[in-house]
């Protein structure tokens, strides 16, 4: 029922590696039929593909109406990344004004949270070609024709992601929590912190890229992106930084050792891509180590695939992946940091409100189905943090470790309220069956336990 179930986690990875697969697919095509008949560059093809894989699930709660947003957020931050990127491709002050830009530009996205739904979702998409225009290992070529392509391969990837997702699920945007009310803050918004975190750690990956490895100075910063995607406080930033870090390093060693086999510009290079992809999709769902270990699997196929490879690439590498992630991490800790004890708490406080909500109105004879849906969304983002909070007390780290059996009786709770609420309505009798009796002080209990904890929550 709920988002961390481990009977549902085979399902919803299969079903994540197929909806990568069935965008990443005809956008390849139709780049294909593009070189068929013109010379986009081959930046384009790899800058559409790494949308395509990003995409589906970017796209994932939009409704229709919400669509021309996303594109035009997406065709903007196509268009910022491409730019960056064409001045990283220069010497000199054009490649330092590239490295503030593209700070600026990745830290944006995480500062638009700050206007809700549609500014999370804006910001999710803008922050996609980022990532993207990192991966390919040719130089960006200062031209307006280029730009023009890269934005040409960008309309493509999300015309053939909005396409398949209208086909697949043309249904309503799921409903998201909604957060109690608490006091004004003393200190910035937390997506602005997040934003100022990311913007420097990006900003020091760059400087530290060009002194240790200029040929290769995306490495770092792409790890510091992959650190901080979906920073949840600084406890999640260094639990799943180093899932990422270990699965990053295991991913690059496995890779260059297989590309070694294989002659540049091999067709199998580009099949064992596209697989890697599918299943980076998938196991996303598992663990952000494998996706991590797929992901740097991928790039270094592209790589070998261009020609880069070899032990000393290896080490490069290695180099960038641990600067990337120690930098990632000090940032969360050090600048404006944001405990994951208070964003545990903000989300049991939101679990809590929803499940007291659908408990009452069960009880009054009308389940509010928007309430049971906040109650879904509420668990789901609280089930994200799960993993830093068994961590940390696994290995008895952290203040967040005393509140892993706090989030564990919370979701308990929402469990019980949800069954009752979801339960199908019996027939229309006159008389109460036993079971249908025993349903009011079951619901008044679990509103007394809710309130409770609600209370015992509170610092």
């Amino acid at each position: 029922m709920f988002s961390s179930s481990v009977v549902n986690q085979p399902s919803r990875s299969l079903r994540a590696a197929l909806a990568s697969t069935v965008v990443v697919l005809p956008v390849f095509w139709s780049m294909g039929q593009l070189r068929t008949w013109w010379s986009p560059p081959l930046d384009a093809v790899v800058f559409a593909v790494v949308l395509a894989v990003g995409l589906p699930r970017a796209v994932a709660s939009l409704g229709p109406r919400n669509l021309p947003a996303a594109v035009a957020a997406l065709l903007a931050g196509a268009a910022a990344a491409v730019g960056c990127g064409m001045l990283l491709g220069e010497t000199s002050w054009e490649k330092a004004a590239g490295a503030v830009f593209f700070a600026i530009g990745v830290a944006l996205p995480v500062w638009l949270r700050r206007f809700g739904p549609a500014g999370r979702t804006s910001g999710t998409v803008a922050a996609i070609p980022f990532l993207a225009v990192l991966v390919h290992p040719l130089p960006d070529r200062a031209s307006w024709a280029f730009l023009g392509w890269m934005l040409l391969a960008a309309g493509i990837a999300c015309a053939w992601a909005a396409t398949i997702h209208l086909l697949t699920a043309p249904g309503p945007a799921p409903a998201r929590p909604i957060t109690p009310a608490r006091p004004a803050p003393r200190r910035a918004a937390p997506s602005t912190r997040m934003a100022i975190q990311l913007a420097l750690a990006v900003g020091a990956a760059f400087a530290v890229g060009q002194w240790t490895d200029p040929d290769h100075l995306v490495w770092p910063v792409l790890t510091v992106l992959v650190v901080h995607s979906g920073n949840r406080g600084r406890g999640d930033v260094l639990w799943k930084g180093t899932e990422r870090t270990i699965g990053a390093l295991a991913g690059t060693i496995i890779a260059t050792c297989l590309t070694g086999t294989l002659p540049a510009g091999d067709n199998l290079a580009i099949v064992a891509i596209f697989a890697i992809l599918a299943l980076a999709a998938g196991l996303r769902e598992i663990s952000y180590a494998y996706r991590a270990a797929c992901t740097t699997a991928a790039l270094a196929f592209l790589y070998g695939y261009f020609g880069q490879t070899g032990t000393s690439l290896l080490a490069h590498r290695l180099l960038g992946v641990l600067a990337g992630a120690a930098l990632g991490i000090a940032a969360a800790w050090f600048v404006l940091p944001i405990r994951t004890t208070d964003v545990t708490r903000l989300r049991v406080g939101a679990l809590l409100a929803a499940a007291d909500d659908v408990a009452t109105s069960t009880a009054a004879g009308a389940p509010d189905d928007a309430a049971l849906d906040r109650l879904t969304a509420s668990d789901r983002e609280l089930a994200a943090v799960t993993p830093t909070l068994r961590a940390a007390r696994r290995f008895g780290l952290g203040s967040a470790r005393q509140l892993d059996r706090t989030v564990t009786r919370a979701r308990v709770l929402a469990q019980e309220v949800t069954a009752i609420a979801a339960r199908p309505p019996g027939p229309a009798t006159d008389s109460v069956t036993d079971a249908d009796a025993a349903l009011g002080p079951k619901l008044a209990d679990l509103a007394r336990q809710i309130t409770r904890a609600r209370r015992a929550l509170r610092p």
